[in-house]
């Protein structure tokens, strides 16, 4: 007998192995944690896969962007230092999707694929903001082969100094924003520069965050020891340097930032300083010839904590490291882009702090490729190019968010702190489809009650605004009648969740139904 049960599981193994990998059992909750943050109808990427019909119609170049690791677009080497809420697919995962798509991107059953995550371009960050800056309505004037960049002034308005503690950027346009980075302007002297289409941003004052599609909101460090934050002071203005790309022409764009201020006074509060701490402006590279450079900060006269670490090149470069030496002689890794890409630049948030001790040296290396071998030559044939503000220079800096180190801070988990957050306010809609959720708003548990007409296939997944898959409630068969699935407020990780808007989507027996939930 025990021979018979062992020889069953044996076949059940060789069966499950030969299993067709499909879009609805395998691929589609691969794409929503790794892919439709850009690629949703109102995103980035030029087509959503939300639904199996048009990723079938793009299963070859899926198949070619995966294959060369083109796409989830993640430029940092994750070997040589971990990073917050890293865009990698797993061996699995990969593996997966080229799979599928190389046999013919079969669907599968429909009505067991898991519910879509719902994207509404709304305010992430719960709360009023304590002050919203919105650009004036601006066209893109990007041509078809050429993008459009530019830079648009607005005067906070403050009277006293205020310190922020979060930060959220929200296109008024995603479709057509590939980036925006906010930068403080002190005095208020960069102004706005929206002729050239090629104005990257005030690079010598602080930069205080950015967007990029699928970016989250940027939340200082915040625990019961401390408050960390960006001074931003009275009579200053917030500079938003914009980046459109090709083909956006006539399209219109008015994105805004929202600010939050810790209430004053603030108790430990610890000033985030953001800037370059590594630039070179000396340097130049000949025509057809790649080129070599470097910056250093040797002997740090104080202990540092880093955060955050930011590398900035133009259409030239071609890779970019930054690292420190301790006096124990110990590296300290910051960041390797091994394939440096112009249009992929992003914060790059450690995991945890990095502490820079007294007496460390930093530096960064890169090399450009001013030959014709690199696509991204703004110039044919190539011409000697040299540092300045325009896109067709170039630029070498390394940004990085820091603060006087206190003992600990290494141990200090960023993932953590992007958790916690903030007072609230909040309004709810009605409930869609007869799905009846209550109580919404909801503190630590609420109830999704909902009726099947007969046998069912059902999911329930709880995704937060970015699209990011928070808890899944239920994936299986249900009888006929009256069901109720309680949720509690809690990830699938274990940790609860921050205050704010979620999603719940369900899907039963193929058809999609969401609504949105407040976690107050």
């Amino acid at each position: 007998m025990k021979k018979h049960i062992l020889c069953l599981l044996v076949i059940g193994t060789i069966f499950k192995g030969f299993a067709q990998v499909n879009w609805s059992e395998d691929v589609a909750e691969i794409f929503y944690k790794n892919c439709t943050e850009c690629h949703n109808p109102e995103g980035v990427a030029p087509f959503s896969l939300l639904d199996y019909p048009t990723a079938y119609d793009y299963r070859g170049l899926i198949h070619t962007y995966v294959e060369y690791n083109l796409m989830p677009p993640w430029s940092a080497d994750s070997s040589f230092q971990h990073y917050f809420d890293e865009r990698l697919l797993t061996t699995y995962e990969r593996e997966t999707i080229l799979e599928w798509a190389s046999s013919g991107a079969p669907e599968g059953d429909s009505e067991l694929a898991p519910p879509p995550p719902v994207y509404s371009g709304e305010q992430i960050l719960p709360g009023v903001p304590d002050l919203t800056l919105e650009m004036p309505l601006y066209m893109s004037k990007a041509t078809d082969i050429a993008d459009d960049y530019v830079c648009i002034s607005l005067p906070t308005g403050l009277t006293e100094d205020r310190r922020v503690k979060a930060v959220e950027i929200i296109p008024g346009n995603r479709a057509i924003v590939h980036h925006c980075l906010v930068y403080v302007d002190y005095d208020g002297s960069y102004g706005t520069d929206t002729v050239g289409g090629d104005c990257g941003g005030p690079s010598e004052e602080p930069l205080m965050a950015g967007y990029t599609p699928g970016a989250r909101p940027t939340i200082f460090p915040s625990t019961d020891d401390f408050s960390a934050g960006i001074l931003v002071p009275a009579g200053s203005e917030i500079v938003f340097a914009m980046h459109y790309p090709h083909g956006s022409y006539g399209e219109y764009d008015q994105t805004k930032i929202n600010l939050y201020f810790y209430p004053e006074p603030v108790d430990n509060f610890r000033e985030i300083f953001a800037g370059p701490l590594l630039m070179n402006w000396d340097f130049n590279l000949p025509a057809n010839e790649e080129t070599p450079v470097e910056a250093e900060v040797l002997d740090i006269p104080f202990d540092v904590t880093a955060m955050s670490v930011f590398p900035h090149m133009h259409l030239l470069g071609k890779s970019i490291e930054s690292y420190g030496i301790n006096p124990d002689g110990d590296t300290l890794p910051f960041i390797r882009i091994p394939e440096w890409d112009f249009d992929w630049q992003d914060f790059y948030w450690f995991k945890y702090m990095q502490h820079v001790p007294i007496g460390s040296n930093i530096y960064a290396n890169g090399v450009y490729d001013n030959t014709l071998a690199n696509p991204h030559n703004p110039s044919d044939p190539p011409v000697d190019v040299y540092p300045g503000f325009n896109t067709t220079d170039e630029m070498f800096l390394v940004y990085f968010h820091i603060m006087e180190y206190w003992e600990g801070d290494e141990l200090i988990n960023i993932d953590s702190l992007n958790t916690r957050y903030l007072s609230t306010q909040f309004e709810t809609g009605p409930n869609k489809a007869g799905i009846s959720v209550y109580p919404n708003p909801f503190n630590k548990n609420l109830t999704l009650k909902y009726n099947l007409k007969e046998l069912s296939n059902v999911s329930i997944f709880v995704y937060d605004l970015n699209g990011k898959l928070v808890r899944q409630l239920f994936f299986g068969e249900q009888s006929a009648g009256i069901k109720e699935v309680e949720w509690n407020g809690v990830a699938d990780d274990g940790l609860e969740v921050m205050s704010g808007i979620y999603f719940y989507s369900i899907r039963i027996n193929g058809v999609p139904f969401n609504g949105k939930l407040i976690k107050y």
